[in-house]
């Protein structure tokens, strides 16, 4: 995994400053206040106090809102940074209309909370993040979304599994529809591994053709990804959906 420090918060040059972001997570303080965990361009991950108004639970009215993306004004002061102003860009509140749709980005914005380091630039991820909700506002299948986040989240870390070799001998994984490809911490076991080791028999695995459309949900461009998805049995949607479960184990274990 790489990045870019662009300095701790709290290390910050006192005065003004500016950057493009979204909220990930918010915690109600004491009079009013707001406490906003914020994931911005150049900045990555930093906490943000929001100061209430007399009256009013906010100033900044859904500017606060979690997958509320904007242009986000703070200061930094001798002791904490404080919100000034949020020009909101995008809301996605058009996602609250689809509860599987909704409990999918607001699994994205936890997993990033836990997992961002703080001060540190993750440019790639933010906009990883900003087209994977743009994909969810479309008429797809929620879990082929989060399979093709997850997998390319894992891709920009190095942690993902690779889709095409062995994680023990190196080799390609198998091509024919009888091949057992399973599951391990380090990555996918062939067909060939897998039977010269002693596996449980209910251990985790999938035949050639789940690994194919796992393929094609993770590593097509865009446009070919949304055709895809119009094509994808329903049976084995919910397939995909566990194997995106799995590829975030990997992103827990780095």
């Amino acid at each position: 995994m790489t990045h870019r420090s662009f300095g701790h918060p709290d290390q910050l040059s006192q005065g003004d400053h500016r950057a493009h972001g979204v909220v990930l997570r918010r915690r109600e303080g004491s009079r009013s206040s707001q406490e906003l965990l914020l994931f911005l361009k150049r900045m990555g991950a930093i906490w943000v106090s929001a100061p209430g108004a007399d009256g009013a639970k906010t100033r900044f009215g859904g500017g606060t809102e979690p997958l509320v993306w904007g242009v986000f004004d703070f200061y930094q002061s001798p002791r904490r940074l404080y919100l000034k102003s949020v020009d909101v860009r995008e809301d996605f509140l058009f996602l609250r209309a689809s509860p599987r749709k909704l409990s999918v980005a607001v699994n994205w914005c936890l997993h990033l909370a836990k997992s961002i380091p703080a001060g540190h630039e993750c440019d790639d991820l933010l906009s990883l993040l900003w087209g994977s909700l743009k994909n969810l506002a479309l008429d797809i299948d929620p879990r082929l979304v989060d399979l093709r986040f997850a997998w390319r989240w894992g891709s920009l870390w190095g942690v993902a599994p690779s889709l095409e070799s062995c994680c023990a001998c190196g080799g390609n994984l198998d091509c024919t529809e009888e091949a057992r490809i399973v599951w391990m911490e380090d990555g996918l076991l062939c067909t060939r591994c897998s039977a010269s080791r002693p596996l449980a028999a209910d251990a985790p695995s999938m035949s050639f053709a789940v690994l194919q459309e796992i393929r094609r949900a993770a590593m097509l461009p865009r446009d070919q990804f949304l055709a895809w998805t119009k094509t994808v049995p329903s049976d084995a949607i919910g397939l995909l959906g566990d194997s995106a479960r799995r590829f975030y184990s990997f992103l827990r274990s780095e």
